[in-house]
């Protein structure tokens, strides 16, 4: 039933908006604002489990395309953080992977300027070939991955390209976004071997994880789903609420926003917020709606629909 694109953009509660604000558009070129907002106030009870917020926000893209950032800096109630320290394989959006030409060179041109919590490495993975990849934190303590391989397109610039999920039931999970959210392509299928190479960022040793990548045929970002084994991830907190400071959210695009909502409605999925009008440009009417996965992460829908 679903009719879009893959991940559009990452939603991310911060603190220090301005420091932030800077860092992915100076340091990673996010460069390209696609919408600034600044106190904007919102009726999403049911998103923000209150009736009174007002926040700022932005979203950055960069010049090579790939998965938009919008920065979130709530006002009103003060937001909090939603883990002293996010670790690889939390539940929920806990990673974000950029694209770039070499990761060795990036790793030691970029050194001054990133917080890189790894050394490189080199893995050959069935579907994706050989890659290199390194993990680093933003200003805020965000989990980054840097990547290059033989599979990923070749930008001049860094390309975010996909988001990492972190799930309990990888099986159940890659049903829900294959079925539900259009992921139809497998790009990586379900495999093991990145045990014990992510130790640095799991806060353990010998870590197991399962993980896999999903597409979208007709693009968008990519969506990388891990399940930890051993340890096993830690869950959403309890009281975490959107805008609290940490990656929050993953939103996909899709063509028919309320033909969707319908169909989420006959297929009994779970609601978080239905359809709202967001705002409106000259040629389209900008709508939203969230629902929650089967580890009750936030997923947005968006959809610009055409003016008649």
């Amino acid at each position: 039933m679903y009719s879009g694109s893959g991940v559009h953009h990452i939603g991310v509660g911060v603190d220090d908006y301005n420091t932030m604000k800077s860092f992915y558009q100076d340091t990673l070129g996010f460069e390209n604002v696609w919408e600034e907002f600044l106190g904007v106030e919102s009726p999403m009870e049911d998103v923000f489990r209150g009736s009174s917020h007002r926040f700022d926000g932005i979203m950055l893209g960069q010049p090579a395309g790939g998965i938009i950032v919008e920065l979130i800096r709530m006002i009103e109630p003060r937001p909090r953080p939603i883990r002293n320290l996010s670790r690889y394989g939390d539940i929920g959006v806990n990673k974000l992977t950029v694209a770039v030409s070499d990761t060795e060179l990036f790793f030691r041109q970029a050194a001054k300027t990133i917080n890189f919590c790894t050394e490189p490495q080199t893995i050959t993975v069935q579907g994706m070939g050989t890659c290199s990849f390194v993990y680093a934190r933003d200003p805020e303590g965000n989990l980054l991955e840097f990547i290059s391989g033989d599979a990923l397109p070749v930008h001049e610039r860094p390309c975010c390209c996909r988001l990492g999920v972190g799930v309990t039931d990888l099986e159940r999970s890659v049903s829900f976004y294959r079925k539900h959210v259009g992921f139809d392509s497998v790009i990586v299928d379900i495999n093991e071997q990145y045990s014990g190479l992510v130790d640095g960022i799991s806060g353990f040793s010998g870590t197991q994880v399962r993980c896999c990548v999903l597409a979208n045929e007709k693009g968008g970002g990519m969506l990388e789903l891990c399940e930890l084994l051993a340890p096993r991830g830690r869950s959403i907190p309890f009281n975490a609420h959107w805008g609290d400071f940490g990656c929050i959210e993953l939103a996909v695009e899709c063509d028919d926003l309320h033909a969707l909502a319908r169909y989420y409605d006959e297929q009994e999925v779970e609601w978080l917020h239905r359809p709202c009008r967001a705002f409106d440009t000259a040629e389209a009417e900008l709508w939203f709606m969230y629902i929650r996965d089967p580890d009750g992460i936030p997923v947005e829908i968006v959809s610009a629909i055409p003016k008649i």
